[in-house]
């Protein structure tokens, strides 16, 4: 039935390959878009929906071969977008466009916790604040998702820092707040089974808060070798290289950003993944070894 039919967009990106595998594993019918036919959605029960997430005649098609009535939207600052909040606008209001077209009763928008908050420096955020608006005026039925660091970026070799054995690294030292991108799937599961609950409302994904020493101390304790905790590039080249991420990173340690807890998250997504627990949910190095043995 269409009621129990997801589609989610950017499906086999960081965040979208987890929350394919939250909501199948929580008896959606899933589909997600990919722009090649040759990935692994279908091995994770998901059906694949060829075409660019970002382009509304790709979007309208992707509706209309799914039938879904209930969408996961993500927009991509630094890839898609290339670094150009106009252009995250541009796609992100695709999305919720064709979504209004296609009479979806439940659109979940990924955000950024406290994306209102931060400096007009962290232009990463600007889009997502000017989509949640977009969104609310839009009258598509929704609700958003806020989430915080993720734990996966402590292993994104893609963005120069693979997670190898014996050290784990992050832009910061300092007090952060994470959330497991399988998370985001879990609570985007609550909203759209708890729909009347959700419509309108926003939550933050935090499932855990601690320092990189502690981060350290969770890995060796899964791994069961010494982890040294190490910044993955000194502040001056932070500043000087990644000036956007850098704001980003004093609102959480000057400001002790975002407002939102792990407590408050789990009243919603009781289990959510400390520390520990990603590590053993993630089990492995950059290298493809695994983490616990």
């Amino acid at each position: 039935m269409s009621a129990d039919k997801v589609l989610i967009l950017n499906a086999t990106g960081k965040v979208g390959r987890n929350v394919c595998r939250a909501l199948v594993e929580a008896g959606f019918e899933v589909s997600g878009t990919t722009r090649s036919a040759n990935n692994r959605l279908a091995g994770q029960g998901v059906q694949p929906v060829v075409g660019n997430y970002t382009v509304r005649a790709d979007l309208d098609r992707a509706f209309q071969e799914t039938g879904a009535k209930k969408v996961f939207v993500i927009t991509d600052y630094f890839r898609a977008a290339k670094s150009n909040a106009a252009l995250e606008f541009r796609q992100g209001q695709n999305a919720i466009d064709a979504a209004r077209a296609a009479g979806v009763d439940h659109l979940i928008f990924m955000s950024v916790a406290d994306a209102e908050c931060f400096d007009k420096q962290t232009n990463h955020m600007q889009a997502k604040v000017e989509l949640e608006r977009y969104l609310r005026q839009s009258g598509v039925p929704c609700s958003i998702l806020r989430p915080c660091a993720f734990f996966e970026n402590l292993d994104d070799a893609a963005n120069w820092n693979p997670l190898k054995k014996g050290v784990v690294k992050f832009l910061s030292v300092q007090e952060c707040k994470y959330c497991a991108t399988y998370d985001i799937g879990r609570a985007a599961a609550v909203q759209f089974r708890d729909r009347a609950e959700w419509l309108g409302k926003s939550l933050d994904v935090i499932g855990w808060q601690g320092d990189l020493n502690q981060v350290a101390a969770a890995l060796s304790k899964v791994s069961g070798i010494p982890v040294k905790a190490k910044l993955a590039m000194p502040i001056f080249l932070r500043r000087l290289f990644l000036n956007d991420l850098h704001h980003m990173f004093l609102y959480y340690e000057e400001q002790k950003g975002p407002r939102g807890t792990p407590a408050a998250f789990k009243k919603v997504v009781p289990d959510a993944l400390s520390a520990e627990d990603w590590f053993r949910f993630h089990n492995r190095y950059a290298d493809g070894s695994p983490i616990v043995g």
